[in-house]
């Protein structure tokens, strides 16, 4: 009885106070802000969202310090010596009510967060539950450690001490490749096309741990039969949990394969992960289905994204002349980790594991538009680029690009494609350069009626390398209003 009067008082105070809502809030806000570009990928989302649930563990491992340890404070033991109970009634209530608001709060989080994720588009990926649950243990668990060192160290600095080692050895953990010591609470990343991770045997480990944090607090108040036997079966799963999942992590093994590739990557096959070999090399990996004059592979847990794809590429193809159409190469999606590995049978349009939403879908839809438009026009630029001013082809390349996305000046950055994979482009033709003089007549094109007749009755002049912008511009209907640049490049060929 005076147990749960102790345990509801505990609860009642710990919701009542700002600190675990505060950083729920900004859990959620943190995460949203960074995947509200992307579309949902559940290979990813879950492991992520765990590494934002740091935060709140941070919380809640001050919240329970602070309630563990305030016996400890200056004339505390005389005011609480007064109460009906033991100390050691107190530590448990504190214990127990941190731990289940923390698992509270932090189930919250995720039930909130998973289901406004999965409403912003196509999703993509495995769900995995585990890594869910790993997430939301990371909370109690944070719980009972702040709990057991109000106990058995009840100091000022003891609480930031450890946050701060814990998100330092969190942070180099996912330094190296996301994997690494499975004892810390929470493992930062995980890549959409990594092998599975032992995310049962992690989970079992936090709750073991929560198990045990909490009895070694009650070992403070001294070493009773129950305690010790709790304590010694809590270390008897732990250890061999953590270890085991440690053990199983294929960190090691995606580090050898990386080594594999630079070395022989026709070899990196060999010994791989059977669930990586099966998903993404396999001769049915793909799932393909032909939308228009193009067809589309997607990995299967992937294929819900193809629409999005077709909304880039298909618009282009449609303004190309029809006999062009039936030569346009497949749109095929590629891994992020084992791209040196995979073999593309014949030219293809590439295109990875993430894609975006709420605006930033328009630079994706630019990489897959200018595949399909450097492979009409011939262009073959290489690694440091090549510059397209005063060529034709420049007119058109920019035209058919504005049947995707509108048009835009050239701009040196990186993309990201995928998880871990980043490209350079030039422009949003790729590693392509045009001046403003091409740009401008370009979207002069766009707004012109007949500009798709001019330019397939004109079509093999206005692709050929040595067919001016001067040229075209009668051919086109258009008349000359912008002065010519000089080459800044390499001219593509």
């Amino acid at each position: 009885m005076i147990f749960r009067s102790l345990f509801l008082f505990e609860v009642i105070r710990l919701l009542r106070s700002p600190v675990p809502w505060g950083a729920a809030a900004l859990c959620l806000g943190l995460r949203f802000v960074a995947t509200w570009q992307w579309l949902p990928d559940l290979s990813v989302d879950p492991a992520s969202t765990s590494g934002a649930m740091l935060l709140l563990a941070a919380a809640m491992l001050l919240a329970a310090n602070l309630a563990t340890s305030r016996d400890m404070r200056g004339g505390m033991p005389e005011t609480l010596g007064a109460l009906s109970g033991h100390a050691a009634e107190r530590t448990k209530a504190a214990i127990s009510a941190a731990v289940t608001v923390g698992a509270g709060v932090a189930l919250l989080v995720m039930v909130v967060y998973l289901p406004v994720r999965l409403a912003m588009g196509p999703v993509a990926g495995v769900f995995d539950p585990y890594e869910a649950l790993g997430g939301v243990l990371a909370v109690p668990f944070a719980a009972a450690l702040g709990a057991m060192l109000g106990r058995w160290a009840p100091w000022l600095v003891a609480v930031p001490v450890t946050a701060f080692l814990i998100g330092a050895f969190t942070w180099l953990n996912s330094q190296q490749s996301g994997y690494g010591g499975w004892f810390l609470p929470v493992v930062l990343f995980h890549g959409p096309d990594w092998p599975q991770r032992p995310s049962a045997l992690h989970a079992v480990y936090l709750l073991a741990s929560v198990a045990l944090f909490a009895a070694l607090a009650l070992l403070r108040h001294g070493a009773r039969p129950v305690r010790l036997v709790a304590a010694l079966a809590a270390v008897a799963v732990v250890v061999p949990t953590g270890a085991a999942a440690t053990a199983a992590a294929p960190g090691e093994e995606i580090n050898h394969r990386f080594e594999t590739m630079q070395g022989d990557p026709a070899a990196f096959l060999d010994g791989m992960d059977a669930q990586v070999r099966e998903r993404y090399f396999a001769q049915d990996a793909r799932q393909c289905e032909k939308h228009g004059a193009i067809t589309y592979c997607a990995f299967h847990d992937y294929v819900a994204w193809i629409p999005s794809w077709v909304s880039a590429v298909n618009p282009v193809a449609q303004a190309l002349p029809p006999a062009e159409r039936d030569r346009l190469p497949a749109v095929r999606q590629f891994t992020d980790s084992w791209l040196s590995a995979d073999s593309d049978e014949g030219e293809s349009i590439s295109t990875y594991l993430m894609w975006g939403r709420a605006g930033a879908e328009d630079t994706y839809r630019a990489v897959l538009a200018s595949q399909v438009i450097r492979s009409v026009l011939g262009l073959r630029p290489p690694r440091t680029g090549c510059d397209l001013r005063g060529q034709s082809r420049a007119l058109v390349g920019l035209w058919l690009l504005g049947q995707a996305v509108a048009p835009a000046p050239p701009e040196d950055r990186e993309i990201q494609l995928g998880s871990s994979f980043f490209s350079s482009v030039q422009s949003p033709l790729g590693m392509v350069r045009y001046g403003a003089a091409e740009l401008g007549y370009a979207r002069k094109l766009l707004a012109t009626p007949d500009a798709r007749q001019r330019i397939w009755t004109h079509w093999d002049t206005l692709l050929r390398p040595g067919t001016t912008v001067e040229q075209a511009l009668p051919l086109l209907g258009l008349r000359p209003e912008y002065p010519a640049e000089p080459l800044k490049g390499q001219p593509c060929s």
